[in-house]
């Protein structure tokens, strides 16, 4: 089922990165803004849907909280930048695992200097079929 994205945004203030209609939504998660933002670019290119998370570094995480992350409900696939995962939140996220998949992926430069993730660890989550 493909939720449009002004009604899935609007209950967690997701910052979506690309408009084009999709059935998959992709969860970017990094402390360094620059790293997000084109790690969101480059899976938007795929035609994915994409939001962004700064992490519990710069803002309240309701992982840290013993809460589910509302960002993890409304993505189909996530990505954390083991550059800024610590070992409270690694905790934190196998604790309270999302029903989405989730990597943990470090970042590397295309030709032009552009980030891009790649994963370095995978572990399924419990997503249900749609």
């Amino acid at each position: 089922m493909t939720i449009p994205s002004s009604s899935r945004g609007k209950r967690s203030g997701a910052i979506r990165s690309s408009t084009a209609s999709s059935s998959l939504t992709v969860l970017v998660m990094s402390g360094d803004g620059e790293r997000r933002s084109d790690w969101a670019e480059y899976f938007g290119g795929l035609g994915l849907q994409t939001m962004r998370c700064a992490g519990p570094q710069a803002t309240t995480c309701a992982l840290s909280l013993n809460r589910r992350c509302p960002l993890h409900e409304e993505a189909d696939f996530i990505i954390y930048d083991q550059e800024s995962v610590t070992p409270e939140l690694d905790s934190q996220v196998r604790h309270l695992p999302p029903e989405a998949p989730i990597a943990y992926a470090r970042s590397e430069r295309d030709a032009r200097g552009r980030q891009f993730p790649v994963a370095t660890d995978i572990f399924s989550g419990r997503r249900p079929e749609r």
